[in-house]
């Protein structure tokens, strides 16, 4: 790019999650475009358990120490990003299979949904996994109105919940577009209040570290999927014109880490995919998958 701004930012996901950050930086991009001073205030509330015996505590363990160099490491898988562009019409042709392939389901399937549901059909294809092995799909789930009372939308905080669809690397690749995406519009639909409440029982009767999931990520049964396609982010403008293209960072390259941004185009989605070198070859390989998808 031989002219243009460049902006990064990072943020911890304990404070804030993807809803609240785009939020933030919308109002900051109209500051500083335009100088407004009327911005709305921070919506701040809390949600947690009544009659909690309060402090927690949450157990310390030691850090993990990096490995040492070794002649080794060169036979160690590597992973690369790269970014799928699904157009509206590359949607519109997956909903159509999906809904063909199971007709008989009254759940509603999104775009977020499909999409999903194809890479992780493709990404498990490739995972080298025995067909009667389970896998993930970790989808992000904002939570604001599915508390009750509910939260308004633009409550600032981190209210996303992680939580996986589940099915057998055999159930994936034999039963189809229509019946993966329908496990993960069931998992979406599953995120209620009493889910969110017993949850966080749960955690308080057991606390304990967050784990980074190392293990399922380097077995490669589990994909995740962060963001959304419904982020406004080509809408700020800091005084420099509109963005022409949004990536995410280092901090989000991990193998199997899918992130969705909507396209430039509207109804568009992409997929910033961070995967396994010798998954993303047979990938870019496969012609089922391509037929979907443009390589950015």
């Amino acid at each position: 790019m031989k002219d243009g701004v460049f902006m990064g930012f990072c943020y911890n996901h304990l404070v804030a999650d993807g809803v609240s950050m785009w939020s933030f930086l919308h109002t900051w991009s109209k500051i500083c475009s335009s100088g407004l001073q009327d911005h709305k205030p921070l919506v701040l509330k809390r949600w947690f358990l009544d009659g909690i015996d309060y402090p927690i505590h949450i157990p310390v363990s030691e850090p993990e120490r990096p490995p040492q160099p070794s002649s080794e490491l060169s036979s160690v898988p590597i992973t690369k990003d790269r970014v799928f562009h699904f157009t509206k019409k590359n949607i519109s042709d997956l909903k159509a299979k999906a809904n063909n392939e199971d007709g008989s389901s009254d759940l509603k399937i999104s775009s977020l949904q499909v999409v999903s549901a194809h890479m992780w059909r493709s990404i498990i294809r490739y995972s080298g996994l025995s067909r009667g092995v389970e896998t993930f799909c970790k989808v992000a789930v904002d939570l604001r109105q599915r508390l009750n009372p509910p939260f308004e939308k633009e409550c600032f905080g981190n209210m996303a919940y992680l939580s996986p669809a589940i099915a057998t690397v055999e159930e994936l690749l034999d039963r189809g577009l229509g019946w993966t995406a329908l496990q993960i519009s069931k998992l979406v639909s599953s995120q209620t209040n009493e889910n969110c409440k017993r949850f966080a029982e749960d955690w308080v009767r057991n606390v304990r570290n967050l784990k980074s999931g190392v293990e399922s990520k380097m077995a490669g049964d589990t994909i995740v999927v962060s963001s959304s396609p419904r982020f406004k982010v080509y809408d700020n403008d800091f005084g420099w014109g509109k963005p022409i293209a949004v990536r995410a960072g280092p901090g989000n390259s991990i193998s199997s880490k899918l992130v969705l941004f909507p396209g430039i185009d509207e109804g568009s989605i992409d997929v910033q995919a961070t995967l396994w070198f010798d998954v993303l070859v047979n990938l870019l390989a496969n012609v089922e998958f391509l037929e979907y998808v443009t390589i950015v």
